[in-house]
């Protein structure tokens, strides 16, 4: 009886091993240990947070390999595995970094001009313009606008909202031209653009890039953000403002709780959708923390229904803060009852 050849043996075995070489194309989402912010939101004269106020976030391996990712089925608490996005924007690495410096810088403003409003303060706000946040991936002109561009005008008209915006572009037919007027460093130029071939779901007229809001407000020279831009983009902003109301007010919003949260915020003070709701409330949890702050439902995200799905399955023991605004959620902070065992 003829053997068969051992090369067929090796190729084989090659062909496992090398597969372990081999992007899968998902990512892998993981359940992180919420931040302390703590050390990173600081005010002069104010007081200290009673309590723990714990940012809470989404490990991600992207692209991850085979056997990395069957290893974190395995051994993590909930994983969750979504087609790969990495390269879907197709920005390098400095592109990537300003875009997300933007985000927190515009967090930490809109921090600031909320909590200054609910303590009572009326600090002045300007509109500079508007900043690249997203782009169509098949959008004919995504090289023309630049991720470090300010939209300021379109077709000849000062932008001054991004309600006003959003007109511009609605009231056009897919395929129509306009005239982006944008700063790029430093000058003003003009670019002419054709909006997307195709209408998005709601039967609306989009551009191909999308954009979020550059504001100023004044300062208040007591507040001192440490080391903040390595906390990452926009889902922040809840919870960054929260703990410089705290330290701002004189009674303590905590009072010796741990609370972990996250949700993005916009300048009138709404909370808005993120992704990972379910690596964040497990993550909250195995870190100890007695509550956690969650968007409300919209029709586009159902953070509290994910949030009360996972620790109705998972018997997770912690209690869910639904919010709408930061008012919302300031208010259901007052009425916490001060944990036990408090000093």
């Amino acid at each position: 009886m003829k053997r068969r050849a051992p090369w067929i043996v090796v190729i084989v075995l090659l062909m496992i091993i090398g597969s372990g070489f081999v992007p899968t194309g998902y990512d892998v989402l993981l359940a992180g240990n919420p931040i302390n912010l703590d050390e990173f939101v600081q005010y002069e004269g104010g007081s200290e947070l009673d309590g723990d106020l714990g940012m809470t976030y989404v490990a991600s391996l992207e692209n991850a390999k085979w056997p990395l990712m069957v290893l974190t089925l395995l051994l993590e608490e909930g994983v969750e595995i979504v087609p790969s996005i990495s390269g879907e924007q197709d920005m390098d690495l400095e592109e990537l970094d300003y875009q997300n410096k933007q985000m927190m810088a515009q967090s930490q403003i809109k921090a600031e001009y909320i909590a200054r409003g609910i303590l009572g303060e009326e600090p002045k706000l300007e509109l500079q313009g508007f900043y690249p946040v997203y782009y169509l991936p098949d959008w004919d002109n995504k090289d023309d606008v630049k991720v470090t561009d300010l939209l300021i005008g379109i077709d000849g008209e000062k932008l001054d909202s991004y309600e006003h915006l959003d007109q511009l572009i609605v009231e056009k037919e897919p395929g129509d031209t306009l005239t982006l007027s944008l700063v790029r460093e430093g000058k003003e130029v003009e670019v002419d653009v054709r909006t997307y071939p195709h209408k998005d779901y709601y039967g609306n007229t989009v551009l191909g890039v999308f954009f979020e809001e550059i504001y100023e407000t004044t300062k208040d020279e007591n507040i001192e953000w440490q080391n903040i831009e390595n906390l990452g983009g926009p889902s922040a902003g809840l919870m960054i403002t929260l703990t410089l109301l705290d330290k701002m007010m004189e009674e303590s919003l905590l009072k010796g709780n741990a609370v972990a949260g996250t949700g993005t915020i916009t300048i009138d003070g709404e909370v808005g959708p993120i992704g990972g709701v379910k690596q964040k409330v497990i993550g909250a949890t195995n870190a100890g923390f007695d509550y956690f702050i969650v968007p409300l439902d919209d029709e586009w995200e159902k953070n509290e229904s994910v949030a009360r799905k996972t620790i109705s399955e998972k018997d997770l023991d912690i209690e869910l803060i639904p919010v709408g605004t930061v008012e919302d959620a300031v208010n259901a902070l007052e009425k916490l009852p001060e944990k036990k065992g408090r000093e």
